[in-house]
């Protein structure tokens, strides 16, 4: 016999889940109906039709669609004239291949472009050679100017009745001779000094000249790589140009998308909330056996006057042992909680002297 007391049977999740997948797939069948609008413009149109087959995959029958897009003469014919002009464009690009492959066919000749420009040498050669020039040409005017100087200091000292020996004519010819040093000396700075001076120069020159012959060769390069990549620049322009467009149709709200009714959910929720009013049962089950069990304990209720005649107010509050449990008010007035003794089995049940039945609780199975 089932009892009120029993938990509620499990859901079928299998079933629950097929029928959810199922509803998923129906309203994705329906949203993509919806979404097939047929559009129509000035241009063309764009159309849906659809037909029914076999999917090996899944082995099941599916709908398949065909979208097609139709323009207007004046379209067509701009469309025929578009794909024409792009295949002549074409075979005239392939028809140069020839010429690229010969320009491409060899290597670049490096060795027949412009050299690079030298490091300057920092123009020591010229340094020396102006120094030497410089202190020449200041020695050419000095030399015969200190030879005469020199006549003269000599004559003049032999006419004063000096002689080569004598303090006097040693002095002079000495301080004659440190003022020569330092004529000779003043020319090797002034030579130097431009010397240095022709170096920078020279090393200026230098650089620009090597500075000159690295542009020269870049523009070689440059100009070299283009006369290689002229055909090809020329293929590609001829082939990458303007393409044919698709007559695009305009935008429509599309459907949003839904979903299929939630038999899994549904059946999660539904033993749930068995499961919760189970548990809410059992928990006043065991409420009342306690407070049974303490009134038993004490002698108050191991037997109690469970007739439905000497019971009013009678109301159905639980289950006890999966049997009805009610509240009641006794004819004398007393109230009281408790089963009825022609509910319940019959080997918890004794009839009282006074010819009422009275239960045993503690025998109730």
């Amino acid at each position: 016999m089932g009892k009120d007391d029993d938990p509620p049977p499990a859901p079928d999740y299998t079933g629950a889940a097929e029928a959810t997948a199922e509803g998923s797939r129906e309203a994705a069948a329906l949203q993509t109906y919806a979404n097939r609008v047929n559009q129509y413009t000035p241009w063309g149109s764009t159309t849906y039709d659809s037909y029914q087959d076999y999917d090996p995959a899944t082995n099941q029958d599916v709908t398949r669609w065909n979208q097609t897009t139709n323009v207007t003469g004046d379209a067509q014919r701009a469309l025929e004239a578009q794909e024409g002009l792009m295949a002549e464009r074409s075979e005239l690009g392939e028809s140069m291949m020839g010429r690229a492959k010969d320009e491409f066919g060899d290597p670049m000749d490096w060795d027949a472009l412009q050299a690079y420009g030298s490091v300057p040498g920092g123009g020591m050669d010229a340094r020396q050679k102006a120094e030497d020039a410089l202190y020449g040409r200041a020695t050419s005017r000095l030399n015969p100017q200190w030879e005469q100087r020199m006549d003269d200091k000599k004559a003049e000292m032999v006419a004063q009745g000096l002689r080569p020996g004598d303090a006097a004519y040693d002095r002079e010819m000495e301080n004659l001779g440190r003022e020569r040093t330092d004529a000779y000396q003043q020319a090797q700075y002034a030579a130097t000094s431009g010397g240095g001076q022709e170096a920078s120069a020279q090393q200026g020159r230098e650089l620009t000249e090597a500075n000159y012959a690295n542009q020269l060769r870049a523009a070689q390069v440059a100009e070299t790589g283009i006369q290689r990549g002229l055909s090809l620049n020329e293929i590609n322009a001829l082939i990458s140009g303007q393409q044919v467009a698709m007559p695009s149709a305009p935008t429509f709200a599309t459907a949003g998308a839904s979903q299929g009714a939630d038999y899994l959910g549904a059946a999660q929720s539904q033993y749930g909330a068995g499961m919760d009013a189970y548990n809410a049962d059992q928990a006043q089950q065991q409420g009342m056996m306690s407070g049974l069990g303490s009134l038993a304990s004490t002698g108050m209720m191991a037997m109690a006057m469970s007739d439905r005649r000497l019971k009013n107010n009678v109301k159905r509050i639980g289950t006890f042992k999966g049997y009805p449990f009610y509240s009641f008010n006794y004819v004398w007035g007393e109230p009281a909680v408790g089963v009825m003794a022609d509910e319940v089995n019959s080997d918890a049940v004794f009839t009282h002297p006074s010819g009422y039945k009275m239960v045993n609780y503690g025998g109730i199975a």
